[in-house]
């Protein structure tokens, strides 16, 4: 069985949308550190930020896949989703590294599962591109 480009934006889509879900739930409960939370007043402002720039580059990530599953958006733009998954990654990552703290909570481990799901859905994204830029290969079987 062939997976059609079509499914795998939408599989990549899917997993998006969870490290999503996740990224909005790590920066909305308030276990970051023992009883604090990313926006508390004594704690850093490095994390909030990074955080709040990763879930809106996960919402414009969500976005692309789906226009482009649905072909609506332009395929000449279609790396646009593996650098917005990309960058997501990288603003996760620099979230949760930037928090070191020696008494870490569940918020935190909630945004290393986002962190992992962006990794995830990036490989899926640039698997589809690859598998879209290759052309046609002439065999003695199909020519």
């Amino acid at each position: 069985m062939q997976i059609t480009e079509k499914i795998l934006l939408l599989i990549t889509a899917v997993i998006t949308t969870i490290a999503a879900l996740f990224c909005v739930i790590s920066l909305g409960t308030s276990n970051w550190t023992a009883p604090y939370g990313l926006f508390c007043n004594i704690c850093p402002s490095a994390p909030a930020g990074l955080s709040v720039i990763a879930f809106i580059l996960l919402l414009a990530s969500i976005l692309i896949l789906t226009l482009l599953a649905l072909s609506i958006f332009p395929k000449s733009l279609r790396a646009m989703a593996f650098g917005g998954l990309f960058s997501a990654t990288i603003f996760t990552l620099a979230a949760y590294t930037s928090y070191v703290d020696p008494i870490i909570g569940y918020s935190f481990k909630l945004m290393v599962v986002a962190h992992f799901l962006c990794y995830i859905a990036s490989l899926f994204t640039a698997f589809w591109l690859g598998g879209s830029y290759a052309t046609r290969v002439v065999t003695p079987d199909n020519s």
